[in-house]
């Protein structure tokens, strides 16, 4: 018995360890085999990251669990990773480890990724056989497909995404989050297969326009399946596109490369709130609380064979008659809905697709809307043939439709008929285009909490061609701001239709603009109101791209922070998110200012700026009162008179709130002064001890012009010589970017012009009658408005020491005590 136990220890012992034993011996085989397998069978790369054996997950089968597999193209397609799929794992039985006949049972794919990619060229990233296979490498590759059997039972895809980018036909379409399960004997000469599959979001587009975005797919069908034949014929099943539901029926068959379909489609209900479903889930929301009445339905079907670029035949349709729709809580109700599309097709290539929307109506109350659309030549050059009537009262709509916080009022008229070619479009042959139209806009009025004013446009009309957009009597206010537009706006149709730029060229008036309301438009958020708290609230704005319009421009009346402006004649360009100031000219403190330059933000909100201003006789105490930079750089100013010129050019930065980043700035030019006269001074009250007091009362400057650096923020000003207080007097010195001054003013005094204290001391000085001019420096060091004011009396003395030197040597002891005094 002891014997017995020791060899049934034994056994046990043998056979876990070469449960153990079998995946490090067989891995790196079946590993090694798989990759060239694959690699001498497709014209791509194929890399495994690593292989796994499992046999106890489903003891007694085994479980190869691949990692990571990658298939990426070659040549052209070298940058494109065909298939992605991180975890690969496979069940086969034991004993297929050990034979050359190796059958796999399930399958699953955990989060796979299929890019198929269409190049320009016509090629196709998943034509990854070889183009010139041999006899001896055809049968060799069969040789190797032989040795692996499907016996399947279930094949399991979790999280996978398809994505299909047609660049020649510049089509493309995603499917997101694809959930499939497929379980049936996979295996023999016929079946049934139950599959069940989920797609949560399906997006297609063509020429870069969204068709289909965020719509689902839920598909549960039951499928007869003749292997010998290639036949697939659905026995049951339901299709949710979004939650509509629909019957799917028909049979599939391929018995070679062509694959021949005969499906047929049509919804399961007819009513209207069922049609709705087709709502992508986003929009959802604004369906809750809703009642409706009428009829929907959709049928039709895919009948034919598909082989390369030869389609099978098309035809659905879409119906609605006599739909209404209320919401619970709104008085008014969109009745009478109809509409019919057509979607198809003969056999052939996709070119060949129409869609025809014969009609579609609405009316709220007694106002009626309708459309009619034709699409033709979809693939090669869509042609287009649509028309859109209809009166919109706001009011009405505000009162079928919840606008959330949105107030809108007003009446829009339309009436638009457009037919062409879209190569026309892109030639901007718009001769060949048949287009014309009108909108009417009266007492439309636009309110949201998004905005800190109200939009209202009057009355407005804008009359349709192919070529523009003429507007006529086109009247616009925000807030306090009042503009009145004519002019045209061209290229809308490649605007519209291919991303390509808006054109206009408007001419703009306006009887007041207040740029302070304007640049606070946007209602600022939690974050940024904290911020304005703190002086810090953003008012940086973005030019929008993909535009090129002029707006030649007649302002009577602006405000800007505290400064009154009038007169306000120029260009303003908006392109290339860049506003271009073309000879802007203005009067604003009590002068005449014209700007020239250009502004654009950045992704920082730190705007870039090239600008030039020519100032003419700003007025100094003005400038004072409302400009807030001025009265730190001018303290005394506000009891100053005279006027300021400049011609100045500067680039830099600015900040969020439109401030001056001074550390980024340069730029050069020159300021002039005329009648400057600074009274009761703090500055030149320091200088009593040299010049007489009352002289310093009334500052009187002589007009001067001055050149000017702006290097990284500090300003340089030039050496300059006019008169202060009818001396002579040489100004030069800088201000840096923080604000520092260092600035030096050298006079030349007239003797009488000294004060008391000094004219006693050159008194007593020996041969002081020769004294009739000094020269005495002024040094000004520190912050703005704060700087100290030194006196710089070495070249007096110099200029003492040299008019009285021979009358000194004979009376050195004269001078005494006040010849100290005046040079200690």
């Amino acid at each position: 018995m002891k014997r017995i136990l020791v060899i049934i220890l034994i056994v046990i012992v043998v056979l876990f360890g070469a449960i153990l034993a079998i995946p490090v011996f067989f891995k790196q085989n079946i590993l090694n085999t798989a990759k060239t397998t694959l690699n001498k069978q497709l014209n791509a790369e194929v890399e495994f990251a690593d292989l796994k054996l499992s046999l106890f997950k489903n003891f007694p089968k085994v479980t190869v669990d691949l990692q990571d597999v990658l298939i990426k193209g070659k040549a052209e397609f070298a940058q494109d990773t065909l298939l992605n799929i991180p975890r690969f794992a496979a069940t086969m039985n034991l004993s297929s480890l050990f034979s050359s006949d190796r059958s796999i049972e399930e399958i699953i794919l955990e989060k796979p990724s299929l890019n198929l990619v269409v190049a320009e060229s016509g090629n196709l990233n998943w034509d990854v056989a070889p183009a010139s296979a041999s006899a001896e490498k055809e049968s060799a590759t069969r040789a190797d497909a032989e040795e692996f059997q499907l016996a399947l039972e279930n094949i399991e895809v979790k999280d996978a995404r398809l994505i299909y980018n047609d660049k020649l036909a510049k089509m493309r379409a995603d499917l997101e989050d694809i959930n499939l399960d497929i379980s049936g004997e996979m295996f023999g000469n016929t079946t049934q297969l139950n599959i069940g599959g989920v797609v949560s979001n399906l997006t297609y587009s063509m020429e870069g326009i969204n068709y289909v975005s965020n719509t689902s797919l839920d598909l549960k069908t039951l499928l007869d399946v003749d292997f010998e034949s290639m036949l697939f014929t659905i026995a049951e099943s339901e299709l949710l596109i979004n939650r509509l539901p629909l019957e799917l029926s028909g049979d599939v068959s391929v018995p070679n490369d062509t694959t021949f379909l005969n499906l047929q489609l049509k919804t399961k209900a007819s009513d209207f709130e069922n049609f709705l479903a087709l709502v992508p889930k986003d929009y959802e929301e604004y369906l809750k609380d809703i009642t409706t009445t009428g009829s929907a339905t959709i049928s039709g079907g895919v009948s034919g064979y598909y082989i390369d670029e030869d389609y099978p035949k098309i035809d659905l349709q879409v119906k609605v008659d006599n739909g209404n729709f209320k919401y619970a809580e709104m008085p008014e109700e969109i009745k009478n809905i109809r509409a019919e599309m057509l979607i198809g097709k003969p056999q052939g290539e996709l070119d060949l697709l129409k869609i025809n929307i014969n009609k579609a109506h609405a009316e709220i109350r007694n106002n009626p809307v309708d459309l009619t659309l034709k699409i033709s030549n979809p693939v090669s050059d869509p042609l287009f043939d649509g028309a859109f009537v209809g009166k919109i009262n706001l009011d009405h709509l505000k009162d079928a439709l919840p606008m959330d916080s949105v107030n809108i009022s007003g009446i829009i008229d339309a009436n638009l008929f457009a037919n062409g070619r879209y190569s026309d479009v892109e030639a901007e042959a718009y001769d060949k285009i048949k287009s014309d139209g009108v909108v009417l806009l009266s007492n439309f009025v636009y309110d949201s909490p998004d905005l800190t004013q109200q939009v209202v446009i009057p009355s407005g009309q804008m009359d349709f061609s192919p070529q523009n957009i003429n507007l006529g009597n086109f009247i616009l206010k925000v807030g306090e701001s009042d503009f009145r537009l004519s002019g045209k706006v061209s290229n809308y149709l490649n605007y519209v239709m291919k991303d390509g730029v808006l054109k206009g060229n408007l001419q703009l008036n306006s009887n007041y603009v207040n740029l302070n309301e304007l640049l606070r438009l946007q209602v600022m958020e939690e974050e940024a109101e904290q911020n304005a708290e703190t002086e810090l609230e953003t008012l940086a704005f973005d030019v929008p791209e993909n535009i090129d319009i002029t707006f030649r421009s007649t302002i009577n009346r602006a405000v800007f922070n505290r400064i009154p402006i009038t007169d306000i004649k120029g260009e303003v360009q908006a392109v290339d998110k860049k506003l271009i100031l073309d000879g802007l000219d203005m009067n604003m403190l009590d002068g005449k200012m014209t700007m020239n330059g250009s502004y654009e933000n950045t992704a920082q909100n730190q705007p870039l700026f090239d600008l030039g201003f020519d100032i003419a006789g700003f007025d100094i105490p003005t400038m004072y009162h409302t400009v807030a930079g001025f009265r730190k750089l001018i303290p005394g100013a506000g009891n100053s008179t005279g006027k300021l010129s400049t011609s100045l050019g500067m680039k830099g930065r600015l900040s969020p709130q439109l401030k001056l980043i001074a550390a980024t700035t340069n730029g050069k030019g020159s300021f002039s002064t005329n009648n400057v006269e600074i009274n009761d001074s703090p500055l030149f009250n320091q200088l009593s001890g040299i010049l007489k007091k009352e002289k310093l009362r009334n500052v009187t400057i002589g007009d001067f012009t001055a050149n000017l650096t702006v290097e990284d923020g500090s300003l340089l000003l030039r050496p300059f010589t006019t008169k202060v207080i009818g001396q002579e007097t040489t100004i030069s010195g800088s201000l840096n970017a923080e604000s520092l001054l260092d600035m030096r003013l050298d006079f030349n005094v007239e003797r009488e012009m000294f004060g008391p204290d000094i004219q006693k001391i050159l008194a007593v000085l020996p041969g002081n009658e020769k004294i009739t001019m000094l020269p005495a420096g002024v040094v000004l060091k520190g912050p703005v408005g704060d700087a100290k004011v030194n006196l710089d009396l070495s070249a007096t003395q110099k200029a003492v020491t040299d008019a009285t030197k021979d009358d000194l040597k004979n009376s050195l002891n004269k001078l005494g005590d006040g010849l100290k005094k005046l040079f200690k």
